[in-house]
């Protein structure tokens, strides 16, 4: 599945598989709805579910369930159509199990060898989260513990997964520091990258083998009962909501006499009246090469000539007010320049940086505005920010009344706020009882926040667009995850019953075609030969650094391309026993790599990451040797078949 690849090539596959639980990070923990979020230790000897032990501490099958449970959501907030099956016969849960072990193993052996996690360090990794921002846009302390409690996580336990995830980063980042490939390595995999593959692709369909005749109702009851994760569909909520818009406060926010004067005020020095000088300055070894210089520019030469005779250059300064000079030569000097007049050769003057020659380009002054001539631009900045601040207050109100137990109804009322109710919906804003249905951009950007809570929660402010819109948002109503109703996906269940009823004699002709096809058959004889009926042929051609770009979306048919030799076939099944395809490599072209520099620069990079990411395996290796790490396969299968349960999955693969 495309999902994984991408999960667990482009984002982990740069260093070790440990790095998926960083890649959760701190949101991680904020979507746990099963405890603290937290890995679960046990002494040894006190659980007899452990699905590992590392350095005496026991990790429980509920903290692996717990986790796996979690990831398993997260992912599926991504992508809905994610099936427990899918997740689990990709791998998933031995995924999550040794990134667990791992991240255990690493803190173990950290403090086995004094490594120290500070508060501040923890503090500043909180305080920088976006979770935990408030409608202005910064931390907010409430903001962190209401969420907290949301989640039932206890702050010592969130503290503590940070902490785990500093320690994996300063553990494991240095090992794989300054790998670098040998340049005989390098042209190889380059070549690779750009060599053109081209071939053909056979779609077999297990609808042109359906049977005709069809199902009774029993047999497709049989078939839903038994097969109930193809027709699931994902947790729904519906949100009752009111926005608010900075607009709302603009005729509020006129600004005031005193609010204008103390603007003015506080841009004084922007607004009044300005002596600038711009100068060229030269800057030589000694008094004498100085005073020469001097003269020179005196007697009528550009001082940049005169540099330029010396094989040196002329500084130029411009737009320069005294203390702004002041700075980047010195008092005196400055002083000088803004009391000559335009024209005029300075010095030379002894500076930290030898003897400077100075010349006056320019002179001028620059008015003032009163306050009445800087009226037009100060109006709109200050209505601007006080209605930034009438925007927070108002909602920091809301907030407040919220949490006094005001209802949600009774305050839209008295702020003359719509109240809008949204029907039910998926994560990704689908309405499965309203196909027709459309959610505005303000809806997707509540829908995030509106998934990790509940119907018991009080309303909550969420930032739709910073500093322009917020909305109260609430949950009325959650149906969770599952399938509907026979009834109601009846005629699915039927298209989908005839495509599992055909899809057998559909990888029979697939086979037969492969077959064909690899002994060299021309495909027309071949598919005439084997008569196999609404076949659908596609050319197909790639390079690998082509397909690459994808962000790791690489379709199963162009991947197949680049693991077969010329002239051989690969057959390949389509999901939801929609068929299967047939792929065959037909030629391969090489290119020359030393022709494209960028390409050997860009593959040496690459495969340093990959040694990086092997020596970080290997490291991890030897600290689990060290500290004996067992681990517990029945336990982990247990935690398997829970999962399934659980989530209405079905068999394994």
């Amino acid at each position: 599945m495309y999902f994984f690849r991408r999960m667990l090539g482009s984002k982990i596959g740069g260093y070790i598989a440990v790095g998926f639980l960083l890649l959760i990070g701190v949101a991680f923990v904020l979507t746990d709805m099963s405890g603290t979020g937290n890995l679960t230790f046990q002494l040894p000897g006190t659980s007899s579910n452990a699905i590992a032990k590392v350095g005496g501490r026991a990790i429980t099958a509920e903290a692996l369930q717990s986790r796996a449970q979690t990831i398993f959501e997260r992912m599926r907030e991504e992508n809905p159509e994610l099936t427990i099956d899918q997740f689990l016969n990709e791998g998933m849960l031995r995924q999550v199990a040794d990134d667990m072990i791992s991240t255990q193993a690493l803190i173990v052996y950290g403090e086995k060898n004094g490594m120290r996690i500070s508060k501040a360090l923890v503090d500043a990794q909180i305080a920088s989260n976006g979770a935990f921002v408030d409608a202005t846009g910064n931390f907010s302390e409430t903001v962190f513990r209401q969420l907290l409690a949301q989640r039932r996580i206890s702050e010592k336990d969130f503290r503590d997964d940070i902490t785990a995830q500093i320690i994996q980063q300063q553990v494991l980042a240095p090992v794989g520091a300054g790998s670098r490939a040998p340049d005989g390595m390098v042209p190889p995999y380059a070549a690779m990258l750009i060599e053109e593959r081209k071939g053909e692709l056979f779609a077999v369909p297990s609808a042109a083998f359906a049977p005709k005749e069809p199902p009774s109702d029993a047999e497709l009851q049989a078939y839903y009962t038994a097969n109930p994760g193809q027709f699931t569909i994902p947790e729904r909520r519906k949100l009752r909501y009111a926005l608010v818009n900075l607009s709302r406060f603009e005729s509020a926010a006129a600004p005031t006499q005193a609010e204008l004067e103390k603007a003015y005020k506080d841009k004084a020095s922007q607004y009044k009246a300005r002596q600038v000088r711009d100068v060229s300055q030269l800057i030589l070894t000694s008094e004498a090469a100085a005073r020469d210089a001097a003269a020179k520019a005196r007697a009528g030469q550009a001082l940049a000539d005169v540099a330029r005779g010396l094989g040196l250059a002329a500084m130029k300064l411009a737009d320069q007010e005294q203390d702004k000079l002041a700075g980047q030569t010195s008092a005196d000097i400055a002083k000088a320049a803004f009391a000559a007049p335009k024209g005029a050769v300075l010095g030379p003057y002894r500076t930290a940086l030898g003897w400077a020659v100075l010349h006056v380009d320019d002179a001028r002054e620059t008015a003032g505005k009163t306050l009445e001539q800087a009226r037009a631009e100060l109006e709109p900045e200050v209505r601007a920010a006080k209605q930034k601040v009438l925007f927070s207050e108002f909602l920091n109100d809301i907030d407040n009344k919220l949490g006094e137990g005001s209802s949600f109804a009774e305050l839209a009322k008295a702020n003359q706020l719509t109240l809008v109710e949204t029907p039910l919906l998926t994560k990704d804003g689908k309405a499965p009882d309203n196909p027709a249905y459309q959610p505005d951009p303000a809806v997707t950007e509540m829908l995030k926040q509106a998934f990790n809570m509940s119907v018991d929660d009080d309303p909550q402010i969420v930032p739709v667009k910073e500093d322009e819109e917020a909305a109260i948002v609430a949950v009325s109503d959650v149906v969770p995850g599952g399938p509907p109703p026979f009834a109601q996906v009846k005629a699915a269940v039927q298209v989908a019953w005839g495509l599992s009823k055909g899809a057998e004699k559909a990888r029979q002709a697939a086979t037969q075609l492969a077959a064909e096809l690899g002994k060299g058959a021309e495909p027309g004889a071949a598919l005439a030969k084997l008569n196999i009926p609404q076949i659908q042929r596609q050319p197909i051609e790639a390079r690998r650094a082509d397909i690459n770009r994808n962000g790791g979306q690489i379709p199963p048919p162009l991947e197949a391309l680049f693991t077969l030799g010329k002239g051989a076939t690969r057959m390949l099944p389509l999901e939801n026993n929609q068929g299967f395809v047939v792929v065959r490599l037909d030629s391969i072209t090489p290119q020359d790599p030393l022709k494209v520099p960028q390409l050997i620069a860009s593959t040496q990079a690459g495969l340093a990451n990959v040694l990086g990411g092997e020596y970080a395996r290997q490291f991890m290796t030897a600290i689990q040797r060290e500290l004996g790490v067992t681990r517990n396969d029945a336990a982990i299968a247990g935690v398997e078949k829970a999962l399934r349960e659980a989530n209405g999955g079905g068999g394994g693969q």
